[in-house]
Protein backbone atom coordinates (compact mmCIF):
# COMPACT_ATOMS: atom_id res chain seq x y z
CA UNK A 1 0.00 0.00 0.00
CA UNK A 2 1.54 3.19 -0.70
CA UNK A 3 -0.36 7.02 1.24
CA UNK A 4 0.24 10.24 -0.46
CA UNK A 5 -0.70 13.23 1.38
CA UNK A 6 -1.52 16.34 -0.70
CA UNK A 7 -1.43 19.83 0.35
CA UNK A 8 -2.07 22.78 -2.17
CA UNK A 9 -2.91 26.35 -2.65
CA UNK A 10 -0.91 27.86 0.51
CA UNK A 11 -0.09 30.76 -0.81
CA UNK A 12 2.74 31.68 2.03
CA UNK A 13 3.38 35.45 2.31
CA UNK A 14 6.08 37.16 4.43
CA UNK A 15 5.64 37.29 8.63
CA UNK A 16 2.99 39.81 8.94
CA UNK A 17 1.20 39.51 5.75
CA UNK A 18 -1.61 38.19 5.48
CA UNK A 19 -4.26 37.42 2.38
CA UNK A 20 -7.21 39.83 1.88
CA UNK A 21 -5.69 41.42 5.39
CA UNK A 22 -7.60 38.32 7.21
CA UNK A 23 -6.32 35.03 6.22
CA UNK A 24 -3.08 33.85 8.23
CA UNK A 25 -1.83 31.73 5.38
CA UNK A 26 1.11 30.36 7.55
CA UNK A 27 -0.78 29.26 10.54
CA UNK A 28 -3.06 27.46 8.44
CA UNK A 29 0.05 25.27 6.74
CA UNK A 30 1.14 24.79 10.16
CA UNK A 31 -1.68 23.16 11.11
CA UNK A 32 -1.82 21.12 8.15
CA UNK A 33 1.51 19.71 9.09
CA UNK A 34 0.96 18.75 12.00
CA UNK A 35 -2.01 16.99 11.02
CA UNK A 36 -0.77 15.01 8.48
CA UNK A 37 2.23 14.48 11.10
CA UNK A 38 -0.16 13.06 13.65
CA UNK A 39 -1.63 10.69 10.57
CA UNK A 40 -1.88 7.11 12.38
CA UNK A 41 -0.32 5.71 9.28
CA UNK A 42 2.55 7.89 7.60
CA UNK A 43 2.22 8.60 4.74
CA UNK A 44 5.22 7.59 2.09
CA UNK A 45 5.23 11.17 0.73
CA UNK A 46 3.52 14.51 0.51
CA UNK A 47 3.33 16.48 -2.35
CA UNK A 48 2.62 20.24 -2.34
CA UNK A 49 1.07 21.03 -6.03
CA UNK A 50 1.63 24.45 -6.41
CA UNK A 51 0.78 28.13 -5.84
CA UNK A 52 3.32 27.40 -2.18
CA UNK A 53 4.24 31.29 -2.83
CA UNK A 54 1.68 34.32 -2.99
CA UNK A 55 3.64 36.60 -5.16
CA UNK A 56 6.73 34.16 -6.09
CA UNK A 57 9.11 36.12 -3.73
CA UNK A 58 12.50 33.99 -3.13
CA UNK A 59 11.74 34.98 0.64
CA UNK A 60 8.30 33.34 0.22
CA UNK A 61 9.51 30.01 -0.38
CA UNK A 62 12.22 29.74 2.51
CA UNK A 63 9.37 30.43 4.93
CA UNK A 64 7.55 27.39 2.93
CA UNK A 65 10.74 25.12 2.89
CA UNK A 66 11.38 26.09 6.61
CA UNK A 67 7.95 24.48 7.64
CA UNK A 68 7.66 22.00 5.21
CA UNK A 69 11.04 20.81 6.80
CA UNK A 70 8.75 20.15 9.88
CA UNK A 71 7.21 17.06 7.90
CA UNK A 72 8.38 13.41 8.98
CA UNK A 73 8.28 12.15 5.68
CA UNK A 74 9.75 13.18 2.40
CA UNK A 75 7.87 16.11 0.52
CA UNK A 76 8.08 17.29 -3.45
CA UNK A 77 6.72 20.57 -4.40
CA UNK A 78 5.85 22.09 -7.85
CA UNK A 79 4.90 25.45 -9.50
CA UNK A 80 1.43 26.76 -9.67
CA UNK A 81 0.50 30.22 -11.07
CA UNK A 82 1.48 32.05 -8.36
CA UNK A 83 4.55 30.85 -8.38
CA UNK A 84 7.69 31.45 -10.35
CA UNK A 85 10.40 28.88 -11.20
CA UNK A 86 13.67 30.66 -10.86
CA UNK A 87 13.23 31.58 -6.99
CA UNK A 88 11.88 28.07 -6.49
CA UNK A 89 15.00 26.67 -8.09
CA UNK A 90 16.73 28.52 -5.80
CA UNK A 91 15.55 27.48 -3.07
CA UNK A 92 14.72 24.25 -3.77
CA UNK A 93 17.42 22.90 -6.36
CA UNK A 94 19.65 20.34 -4.65
CA UNK A 95 16.79 19.05 -2.24
CA UNK A 96 15.22 15.80 -2.66
CA UNK A 97 11.78 17.92 -3.21
CA UNK A 98 12.71 19.25 -6.49
CA UNK A 99 14.75 16.59 -8.58
CA UNK A 100 15.23 18.40 -11.90
CA UNK A 101 18.33 19.65 -13.05
CA UNK A 102 19.24 22.53 -15.71
CA UNK A 103 16.70 25.56 -16.13
CA UNK A 104 13.51 23.97 -17.85
CA UNK A 105 10.35 22.85 -16.83
CA UNK A 106 9.92 22.16 -12.73
CA UNK A 107 8.34 18.31 -13.83
CA UNK A 108 9.70 14.93 -12.51
CA UNK A 109 9.12 11.34 -11.77
CA UNK A 110 9.29 9.76 -7.82
CA UNK A 111 9.17 6.24 -7.54
CA UNK A 112 7.50 4.79 -4.98
CA UNK A 113 7.03 0.93 -4.05
CA UNK A 114 4.04 0.54 -5.47
CA UNK A 115 3.59 3.41 -7.78
CA UNK A 116 5.36 6.11 -9.80
CA UNK A 117 3.69 10.08 -8.96
CA UNK A 118 4.79 12.28 -12.24
CA UNK A 119 4.30 15.67 -11.36
CA UNK A 120 3.90 18.32 -14.33
CA UNK A 121 4.59 21.54 -14.51
CA UNK A 122 1.59 23.63 -15.81
CA UNK A 123 3.08 26.94 -15.25
CA UNK A 124 2.27 29.28 -17.76
CA UNK A 125 4.37 32.46 -16.41
CA UNK A 126 2.36 35.38 -15.94
CA UNK A 127 -0.74 34.04 -16.55
CA UNK A 128 -3.57 32.24 -14.24
CA UNK A 129 -4.37 29.78 -16.31
CA UNK A 130 -2.38 26.39 -17.23
CA UNK A 131 -0.71 25.45 -20.42
CA UNK A 132 0.86 21.58 -21.35
CA UNK A 133 3.52 22.76 -24.44
CA UNK A 134 4.97 20.09 -26.72
CA UNK A 135 8.03 19.69 -24.37
CA UNK A 136 5.75 18.65 -21.26
CA UNK A 137 3.69 16.30 -23.02
CA UNK A 138 6.36 14.77 -24.35
CA UNK A 139 8.24 14.21 -21.26
CA UNK A 140 4.93 12.48 -19.61
CA UNK A 141 4.52 10.27 -22.92
CA UNK A 142 7.95 9.25 -22.63
CA UNK A 143 7.61 8.87 -18.64
CA UNK A 144 4.68 6.12 -18.69
CA UNK A 145 5.92 4.90 -21.53
CA UNK A 146 9.16 3.94 -19.58
CA UNK A 147 7.80 2.14 -17.20
CA UNK A 148 4.32 0.03 -16.40
CA UNK A 149 3.95 -0.19 -13.29
CA UNK A 150 0.95 2.10 -11.87
CA UNK A 151 1.36 5.91 -11.79
CA UNK A 152 -0.71 8.93 -10.18
CA UNK A 153 -0.43 12.46 -12.45
CA UNK A 154 -0.15 15.71 -10.23
CA UNK A 155 -0.59 18.82 -12.05
CA UNK A 156 -1.75 22.26 -10.18
CA UNK A 157 -4.33 23.20 -13.13
CA UNK A 158 -7.32 21.10 -13.55
CA UNK A 159 -7.83 19.88 -16.74
CA UNK A 160 -11.62 19.30 -16.13
CA UNK A 161 -14.66 22.16 -15.30
CA UNK A 162 -15.22 22.17 -11.80
CA UNK A 163 -18.49 24.28 -12.47
CA UNK A 164 -17.30 27.38 -10.71
CA UNK A 165 -17.09 29.74 -13.91
CA UNK A 166 -14.38 31.97 -12.30
CA UNK A 167 -12.24 29.07 -11.83
CA UNK A 168 -13.27 27.65 -14.99
CA UNK A 169 -12.17 30.20 -17.37
CA UNK A 170 -8.26 29.78 -15.73
CA UNK A 171 -8.13 25.90 -15.88
CA UNK A 172 -5.39 23.93 -17.85
CA UNK A 173 -5.81 25.34 -21.31
CA UNK A 174 -5.13 22.16 -23.97
CA UNK A 175 -6.77 19.65 -21.79
CA UNK A 176 -7.56 17.79 -24.89
CA UNK A 177 -3.97 17.50 -25.49
CA UNK A 178 -3.57 15.92 -21.88
CA UNK A 179 -6.18 13.70 -22.92
CA UNK A 180 -4.47 12.11 -26.29
CA UNK A 181 -1.51 11.41 -24.17
CA UNK A 182 -3.10 9.49 -21.49
CA UNK A 183 -4.93 7.25 -23.66
CA UNK A 184 -1.74 6.05 -24.74
CA UNK A 185 -1.26 4.47 -21.40
CA UNK A 186 -3.65 2.55 -19.36
CA UNK A 187 -1.94 2.53 -16.36
CA UNK A 188 -2.38 6.07 -14.97
CA UNK A 189 -4.85 4.97 -11.98
CA UNK A 190 -5.60 8.70 -11.29
CA UNK A 191 -4.96 12.35 -11.71
CA UNK A 192 -4.58 14.77 -8.71
CA UNK A 193 -4.77 19.21 -8.88
CA UNK A 194 -5.12 22.24 -6.80
CA UNK A 195 -5.82 25.69 -8.07
CA UNK A 196 -9.56 25.72 -7.17
CA UNK A 197 -8.91 25.70 -3.30
CA UNK A 198 -11.73 23.08 -2.64
CA UNK A 199 -12.32 19.63 -3.04
CA UNK A 200 -14.20 17.81 -5.96
CA UNK A 201 -14.50 14.82 -7.58
CA UNK A 202 -15.12 13.61 -10.78
CA UNK A 203 -14.36 11.02 -13.82
CA UNK A 204 -11.90 13.15 -17.03
CA UNK A 205 -10.79 11.02 -19.59
CA UNK A 206 -11.76 7.81 -18.32
CA UNK A 207 -9.96 8.43 -14.88
CA UNK A 208 -10.72 9.22 -11.24
CA UNK A 209 -9.55 13.13 -11.20
CA UNK A 210 -10.05 15.39 -8.14
CA UNK A 211 -8.96 18.95 -6.38
CA UNK A 212 -7.18 19.51 -3.71
CA UNK A 213 -8.45 21.94 -1.43
CA UNK A 214 -6.07 24.73 0.09
CA UNK A 215 -5.51 24.41 4.07
CA UNK A 216 -6.62 27.83 4.45
CA UNK A 217 -9.06 30.62 2.38
CA UNK A 218 -11.61 28.34 0.26
CA UNK A 219 -12.80 29.86 -3.23
CA UNK A 220 -16.86 30.36 -2.33
CA UNK A 221 -19.14 27.58 -3.79
CA UNK A 222 -21.60 29.59 -6.40
CA UNK A 223 -21.90 27.86 -9.71
CA UNK A 224 -24.02 30.74 -10.90
CA UNK A 225 -22.96 31.97 -14.47
CA UNK A 226 -22.33 35.59 -13.35
CA UNK A 227 -20.72 35.29 -9.82
CA UNK A 228 -17.73 37.42 -8.77
CA UNK A 229 -14.99 34.59 -7.87
CA UNK A 230 -15.07 35.13 -3.78
CA UNK A 231 -13.60 33.46 -0.78
CA UNK A 232 -14.70 32.20 2.53
CA UNK A 233 -13.23 30.93 5.71
CA UNK A 234 -14.66 27.24 5.61
CA UNK A 235 -12.26 24.73 6.85
CA UNK A 236 -9.45 24.04 4.82
CA UNK A 237 -7.23 20.80 4.74
CA UNK A 238 -5.85 18.26 2.26
CA UNK A 239 -6.22 15.07 0.60
CA UNK A 240 -4.83 11.59 1.22
CA UNK A 241 -4.19 9.27 -1.19
CA UNK A 242 -4.15 5.41 -1.08
CA UNK A 243 -3.33 3.20 -3.27
CA UNK A 244 -3.71 -0.67 -3.25
CA UNK A 245 -3.18 -3.19 -5.93
CA UNK A 246 -3.42 -0.35 -8.48
CA UNK A 247 -6.67 1.05 -6.96
CA UNK A 248 -7.28 4.45 -6.00
CA UNK A 249 -8.86 5.83 -2.75
CA UNK A 250 -8.77 9.48 -1.69
CA UNK A 251 -10.18 11.14 1.76
CA UNK A 252 -10.63 14.62 2.65
CA UNK A 253 -8.73 15.56 5.52
CA UNK A 254 -10.15 18.38 7.58
CA UNK A 255 -9.38 21.05 10.30
CA UNK A 256 -6.68 20.09 13.12
CA UNK A 257 -5.95 16.88 14.62
CA UNK A 258 -8.75 15.28 16.26
CA UNK A 259 -9.26 13.41 19.32
CA UNK A 260 -10.85 9.88 18.79
CA UNK A 261 -13.41 8.33 20.65
CA UNK A 262 -14.27 4.68 20.55
CA UNK A 263 -17.77 3.93 20.70
CA UNK A 264 -18.73 1.95 23.63
CA UNK A 265 -21.21 -0.61 23.73
CA UNK A 266 -24.76 0.31 25.84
Amino acid sequence: MSLIAQISDTHIRLPGQLIEGRVDTFAYLSVCIDRINALPQKPELVVASGDLADTGRAEEYRRVKAELERLAMPYCVMPGNHDLRAPMREVFRGTAALPVSGNGHLQYAIELAELRVLCLDTLDQGKEGGWLCIDRLDWLHDELAASRKPAMIFLHHPPFDCGIPGMDAIKLGNPEQLAEVLAEHDHVIGLASGHVHRSAFTQWAGLPACICPSPAHQIHLDMSEHAPLSWTLEAGGFLLHRVKHGGLTTHVVNGPRPVPMPYVQQ
